[in-house]
């Protein structure tokens, strides 16, 4: 075994997890020096005095696996408290191809296959906004997951599974956001995902930072602004 190697991926693999963790605690810090005269607790409980409205969001969250770019797509259903306090259910699965290739005897000889990683989980969500004026949000998503991650590979015209097992994952994050209109705004998210159980038949560094930024679309007020006279939009 080239230890060089190996060396080489794990401080890579530290390195970045650490830097995402200053820059996370950062992204906390700075903005709750500006509304340190509100507990954040009185804040949090007075937000399930209010009535709540559907919610929704989806988008794209960019992670590592092994040093390799991990995109995850998820989708998240649920209710908000005030526009401080959400909470939904996900459904989460990784668009990434990362492949691995794989021998195995069959048919009397020797077979070469290509292995595509999968990995999916539902979750649900936790958000709660700490510092919210007409321009600019910032909040704290935690998420709880609980899925599977598997092999899938071709073989004789049919798709084929190896090595699945379960996952238990949590994913704290912060989400800045600057609304250009009440609907549209440029984000920029960052966290880490951190697997309370892995597969352990998957030999793969899922533990790493993740991020996502670039413009969004606040769904429910985009819905509000084109169907203003709706009965869903009178409920947002």
């Amino acid at each position: 075994m080239n230890n060089g190697f190996c060396k080489k991926h794990f401080n890579t693999a530290v390195h970045k997890t650490g830097v995402c963790f200053f820059l996370f605690l950062f992204l906390v810090g700075f903005p709750v020096s500006f509304q340190a005269q509100t507990p954040m607790m009185d804040t949090l409980l007075s937000a399930f005095h209010y009535r709540p409205k559907p919610s929704f969001d989806f988008g794209t969250r960019n992670s590592f696996v092994q040093n390799s770019r991990a995109d995850i797509w998820g989708i998240k259903l649920g209710v908000s408290f005030h526009k401080r306090v959400r909470i939904y259910a996900g459904y989460n699965y990784m668009t990434s191809d990362l492949q691995a290739p794989y021998a195995f005897m069959g048919d009397g000889k020797l077979q070469e296959v290509t292995l595509h990683m999968k990995l999916n989980y539902g979750a649900v969500c936790f958000e709660y906004v700490y510092y919210k004026t007409k321009h600019w949000e910032f909040s704290l998503p935690l998420q709880l997951g609980i899925g599977e991650s598997r092999y899938q590979y071709a073989y004789e015209g049919t798709l084929r599974n190896r090595d699945g097992g379960l996952i238990i994952l949590y994913e704290p994050m912060v989400a800045t956001e600057y609304y250009i209109f009440p609907w549209l705004g440029v984000e920029v998210d960052v966290g880490l995902r951190l697997m309370l159980r892995n597969n352990s038949a998957i030999n793969k560094e899922f533990n790493g930072p993740m991020y996502a930024f670039g413009l969004f679309l606040a769904y429910d007020e985009l819905y509000k602004a084109l169907f203003p006279h709706s009965r869903l939009a009178q409920q947002m």
